[in-house]
């Protein structure tokens, strides 16, 4: 019974851990998405999803953790034998410390250092095409950037492009943003700014679909 999860990922049938001492497996009518908010009983849930009998016998392992009806705490779920991992902790409603994406199949593998909901640093190989190996200080990138074939590296967050140009790399703390510029002669020429979409608020779109999905 196995589902889909964060959006590159698996997410497979579920067995919801109750205050420590009781397991659900899904489908249970008593498990419900009710506005943005997972409840069990008609009450915020807290505590653990974790991988069913079927599942784990198909090698997954894991548990993801749930406060009020939220993701809260540390959530890890993995597959061995098909080299498959996502990885991350929530702490306030942020993303802090060490998180994972693996998929071998999808050839995608990523990993990220996040204080407070910003990251710090950046390493990431998606599908041979896009490579990152950045680390922000000060909220300015330094290290490499490959994409579709062209790669910069950056230095206080200033890249040397190949005719000249520059482009200027910096975080924004507080969202966890990123902004992109063109500088040519010293003079913005274009600036893109990537939203941070990679937050436990987004992410739990994708699991409560799943969890509605595994209750029909």
């Amino acid at each position: 019974m196995k589902r889909y999860l964060l959006a590159i990922m698996l997410i497979l049938g579920l067995v919801i851990s109750c205050g420590g001492s009781k397991d659900i497996t899904l489908p249970n009518k008593n498990v419900k998405i009710e506005g943005d908010v997972l409840t069990f009983k008609g009450k915020p849930f807290t505590g653990n999803i974790k991988m069913n009998l079927a599942d784990k016998m198909d090698g997954y392992a894991g548990a993801m953790s749930f406060k009020d009806g939220h993701l809260d705490g540390l959530t890890d779920l993995k597959n061995d034998k098909e080299n498959q991992q996502v990885k991350f902790t929530v702490v306030d409603g942020k993303f802090d410390g060490e998180l994972i994406m693996k998929d071998a199949k999808q050839r995608t593998d990523i990993v990220l250092d996040i204080k407070n909901g910003a990251i710090v640093k950046y390493l990431a190989d998606v599908q041979g095409a896009y490579k990152y190996d950045l680390s922000f200080v000060d909220n300015l990138a330094n290290g490499t950037m490959e994409a579709q074939g062209q790669k910069f590296e950056f230095k206080d967050g200033i890249a040397k492009g190949p005719q000249g140009q520059e482009l200027k790399l910096t975080l924004d703390p507080e969202s966890g943003d990123l902004t992109m510029e063109a500088m040519v002669n010293g003079k913005v020429a274009g600036k893109q700014t990537i939203p941070n979409v990679l937050t436990p608020q987004y992410l739990e779109t994708f699991i409560f679909r799943a969890v509605t999905m595994t209750n029909r």
